[in-house]
């Protein structure tokens, strides 16, 4: 057995006890490149790669072509790692059977993982039965880097062909800013306003970033609406941390 095959049989063991989550961020890197790199020390380009980008989550975000810019990433490795964030995200876009979408904190743990990594704008849209058991997740649209259109009638005619009792919009900033815009505000009011008059209920607007996230409805902005147009007054908003 080579020296590096113990270590990688080490590696593994302390997986299977304590978790990947007992490693720390180099020592994940090198053993995730075991899938593409067979019998040889990945810890020296794991720390490699990671002293280029900062971070885990910098280093699988970067496009393929940048990480081949790094002294000793292939092709095939730079592809891989590229795809980590996309596999999670997908991960958790299918993980929705017997999810309850009622309650900010399930939303967030469920479009979080999803949102907050994208490097453009996305406008999604949650489906919910009358007890809040999420029936649809809808990607309404995919805008430029820091700006997405979404049409009101649209996600009205989406809610009721599904028979929706329950809509949630939610959208990412991938400025990192969390506050919401002036479009932001006139599309949750319009919204609030033309689902009420159908018998649907809109339960937030969720702005997701990195840094934190914004929601409508914790704020006290959405149910605002019922006494009139609401405006984003100094002091109302703020970013809410992780």
């Amino acid at each position: 057995m080579a020296v590096h095959d113990g270590h990688r049989d080490r590696m593994r063991k302390r997986i299977e006890q304590n978790g990947i989550e007992s490693l720390q961020d180099h020592e994940v890197l090198e053993y995730l490149l075991y899938a593409v790199v067979p019998r040889k020390d990945t810890n020296e380009l794991a720390h490699t790669i990671l002293n280029e980008f900062g971070s885990l989550s910098r280093v699988f975000d970067q496009p393929i072509e940048r990480l081949q810019k790094v002294k000793g990433v292939s092709y095939n490795m730079a592809l891989f790692l590229n795809s980590l964030s996309a596999v999670s995200r997908r991960y958790y876009s299918k993980k929705i059977d017997e999810v309850y979408i009622n309650n900010l904190e399930a939303c967030l743990n469920l479009m979080r993982p999803i949102m907050e990594t994208l490097p453009r704008e996305e406008i999604h849209m949650l489906l919910g039965d009358s007890a809040g058991k999420l029936i649809k997740r809808v990607v309404l649209n995919k805008g430029v880097v820091n700006e997405s259109f979404c049409n009101v009638r649209e996600i009205a005619d989406i809610a009721l062909r599904n028979e929706a009792s329950t809509v949630i919009l939610v959208h990412n900033h991938p400025s990192n800013n969390v506050t919401p815009s002036v479009n932001d505000q006139n599309l949750t009011e319009q919204l609030y306003l033309t689902l009420t008059m159908l018998g649907i209920y809109f339960y937030d607007h969720i702005i997701i970033a990195k840094s934190g996230y914004f929601s409508f409805k914790q704020t006290g902005l959405l149910d605002s609406l019922s006494n009139g147009r609401f405006e984003l007054l100094r002091g109302r908003i703020r970013d809410v941390k992780y």
